[in-house]
């Protein structure tokens, strides 16, 4: 054979070998594939003709006490996006352009998405809660645009729009380091998630367990069939302690209040429960929902999630009196019929405390002193108290610390007095305690301490933990009722608790809280004028009430912010909410003068010694036997004290008027 041919079989040969070898390669390949990892490329493929779509879980509900419905779900409209095989970019740049047109949304931010669900071949959710008219806008988007879907999902609904909106909370997107925390609990990367109140603080127990679709796919992205489902289960229900017609009608009363500004509590003196708590303004939770919620409230002054039943904190003012009355009979400082003579002012030191009465509210003994709210009795007998005195019975009473309510972001307030000050490294004067004995100075509050407190008048010492819920019911759990719980108690004597509450009686019935005497009832109030460096002053009003002959059922502290005096701005709140928990109509209370001549309102000309006297004891009983004797009267008349100067700032100091 030629040499020529002996190279062509050797080139034949090698080209057999070549071919044998690569054949040989795909066929183990081919093993390898079909044996091997049979599993991994099934899998793929599987993948690849189907979708997931996750089905959010329908949370629980929530109650009121009386079994209303205030939170539920509803059915709405989401946008979801299927990738499919396609991966072409000028159709992704197509539909996110379509869709920031119609959702009012970053172009590339959508964009972003679509990109990210094609790698990881994962249907996302581009859309939720979607309005009607938008959804049938999308719907036109579904023939343009392959594996953009249209679906129904369970969503958070509040029936009652703005209804308690600062208790029950709202919801939320999970941001990315709660989601890397909890993603291990079954929540996704688009999860929505209790953000406040209620919905926040028993998220474990609302929250139901998510379920699933799979759906069959074409190379577009379209929905072909369901497959198969995982069904999801609704989450736990809460019943609240809150009364929704007491709930009702303190909001409807802020909305009303002269500044719109401010906050109710309303509690069971007898278990510590919450009746109400409304903060204003408010705001609808439903409209937290949307996508536009936060470009709508950028800017907002008055800070509409604020809580200002528990967040806010205020000098009381004069419904402090309260607790000084308790102080002032349990350490002896007073008798009940000790009378001081107010002049209009009273001196402490080379200053000047004035009294809101301009002209003086002349003689007043104790009954006399709470009704007519005399600023110079409290100046004379919070200085024969003293600082240290006050400063014990304000820890008494609960202030400077947590009521405990099981609710997130509470504040404690501010203590003022002597050991206070110590902390700053701060002096005490006699001009302190004077500022202190009507409730002003240093000293702050919240709406639900001063509720606790009117609750412990009421109830005649029990300082209750606030709580809102009565019941929890978990998934496949029994019922847990929740119990009250104690935070404290003040040992005041049973005649010291008599006499204070006789004495907010007084103030309802013939001192500065007569818009609140509710015929049928007995009610015991006290008004307070909060001063305010920064703009008008805070009006309140702290009451309790009840029918006569049975122990107080009800007891509540309204603040108004900026509302200037308590009776007129905060009164009116409170009756609604004592006419609401009584299930009474409303009426023009007995003998209350007309509108701008109670007596925070009088013009300065009024003369109080025409006032007809208030009784310095209850009604005698009848004549079986005589009535003891009346104590002696002593008056008391203000004497310049020079002993420290005040620590207040130069110049006269007014009170306002109640």
């Amino acid at each position: 054979m030629s040499s020529r041919g002996t190279r062509f079989v050797e080139r034949l040969d090698a080209l057999w070998l070549a071919a044998t070898v690569a054949v040989g390669f795909l066929g183990v390949r081919l093993l390898h594939m079909q044996v091997v990892r049979n599993a991994y490329y099934a899998e793929v493929a599987e993948r690849q003709r189907t979708q997931i779509i996750a089905q959010a879980a329908p949370r629980g509900r929530v109650y009121d006490r009386n079994g209303d419905i205030v939170a539920t779900n509803q059915p709405a409209f989401s946008l979801i996006f299927l990738p499919g095989k396609s991966q072409d970019p000028a159709r992704l740049a197509g539909l996110s352009e379509s869709l920031a047109r119609e959702l009012h949304r970053d172009r590339d931010e959508l964009l972003d998405k679509l990109r990210e669900a094609v790698r990881e071949e994962s249907a996302i959710h581009l859309a939720e809660n979607l309005p009607l008219k938008t959804m049938f806008k999308l719907s036109e988007l579904k023939t343009l645009y392959p594996g953009v879907d249209l679906i129904v999902e369970a969503r958070r609904f509040y029936p009652n729009g703005a209804f308690a909106g600062h208790l029950l909370g709202y919801m939320g997107k999970i941001d990315r380091r709660a989601w890397r925390l909890l993603r291990n609990k079954g929540y996704r990367v688009d999860s929505w998630v209790g953000k406040a109140g209620v919905e926040s603080r028993y998220e474990d127990i609302l929250r139901g367990v998510d379920g699933e679709i799979r759906m069959e796919v074409d190379a577009q992205g379209r929905l072909r069939r369901r497959l198969g489902e995982v069904p999801w289960q609704v989450g736990g229900n809460i019943h609240l302690t809150i009364d929704s017609r007491i709930q009702k009608a303190v909001e409807e009363g802020l909305r009303a209040s002269p500044s719109g500004q401010g906050a109710v509590v309303v509690m069971d003196p007898r278990s510590g429960e919450v009746l109400a708590l409304a903060s204003a303004p408010d705001f609808d939770p439903n409209l937290l929902l949307l996508p536009d919620w936060d470009e709508g409230r950028k800017g907002a002054a008055t800070l509409p999630e604020f809580n200002r039943a528990l967040q806010g904190t205020y000098a009381p003012g004069s419904v402090f009196k309260v607790i000084m009355d308790g102080a002032l009979l349990q350490e002896g400082t007073v008798g009940i019929a000790d009378r001081v003579f107010c002049p209009g002012y009273h001196t402490v030191g080379n200053r000047t405390f004035k009294c809101w009465e301009k002209k003086g509210h002349k003689s007043v003994d104790f009954m006399d002193a709470l009704a007519y709210s005399c600023d110079v009795y409290f100046y004379t007998m919070g200085l024969r108290l003293k600082g240290p005195v006050i400063e014990r019975y304000e820890h008494l009473f609960g202030l400077g610390r947590k009521t405990g309510i099981d609710f997130p972001g509470e504040r404690s307030g501010n203590i003022f007095g002597p050991e206070a000050r110590k902390t700053r490294k701060r002096g005490w004067y006699e001009g302190d305690t004077a500022n202190l004995s009507i409730g002003q100075g240093e000293l702050l509050t919240t709406p639900i301490q001063m509720a606790v407190v009117a609750a412990a008048v009421a109830n005649k010492g029990t300082l209750w933990k606030p709580r809102y819920v009565k019941r929890l019911e978990r998934r496949a759990a029994k019922p847990e009722e929740h119990a009250s719980a104690v935070a404290g108690r003040v040992e005041l004597r049973d005649d010291v608790w008599q006499r204070i509450r006789e004495a907010m009686v007084h103030v309802v019935k013939r001192g500065t809280g007569q818009r609140v005497n509710v015929p049928g009832l007995v009610v015991g109030g006290k008004t307070g004028t909060s001063q305010n460096p920064l703009g008008e002053d805070h009006a309140w009003f702290i009451a309790y009430a009840g029918r006569p002959d049975e122990e107080p059922s009800l007891a509540l502290a309204v603040l108004i912010q900026h509302g200037g005096h308590g009776s007129s701005a905060a009164g009116p709140v409170a009756r609604k909410a004592i006419e609401a928990a009584f299930d009474l109509a409303s009426a023009k209370p007995a003998g209350v003068p007309a509108e701008g001549s109670l007596i925070d309102e009088v013009p300065p000309e009024r003369d109080i010694e025409r006032a007809a006297p208030l009784p310095v004891k209850p009604p005698a009983p009848p004549p079986a036997a005589p009535p003891a004797p009346p104590a002696p009267k002593r008056v008391v008349t203000p004497r310049p004290s020079h002993s420290a100067p005040s620590h207040a700032e130069d110049g006269d100091i007014y009170s306002e008027g109640d």
